[in-house]
């Protein structure tokens, strides 16, 4: 079960096994710290991938990080390290290139 203080914002898809792939740039309402990202797949995740995670416009350092899952199944892509963001901040997610991996659609967790 969740807190009620978490809150979700959907940030499109991203094919891990991109060079640079990207998903939408989400603006968040409020700040908090990133949770994670829960995703769906459209086309399986074979090989274990990350992202990196975009904070207006610049690399925050960290990464999220997909596990190995089925095409049709969900998951939560942990971050790994902790990350705070403030009110109204950009968030994007960048492909590492990783081959051989899928295509996700996500949806950003931020706890306050």
């Amino acid at each position: 079960m969740r807190t009620l203080n978490d809150y979700f914002v959907p940030i499109g898809n991203v094919d891990l096994g991109g060079s640079g792939d990207t998903s939408s740039i989400v603006t968040c309402p409020d700040g908090g710290r990133v949770e994670g990202f829960s995703f769906n797949t459209t086309e399986a995740i074979n090989i274990a991938g990350t992202c990196d995670i975009m904070v207006n416009g610049a690399d925050s350092g960290v990464d999220a990080d997909f596990a190995i899952t089925a095409v049709d199944t969900g998951g939560i892509a942990l971050p790994d390290a902790s990350l705070y963001i403030a009110d109204h901040d950009a968030v994007q997610l960048v492909s590492n290139d990783e081959p051989g991996t899928g295509i996700v659609d996500c949806t950003l967790i931020i706890r306050r």
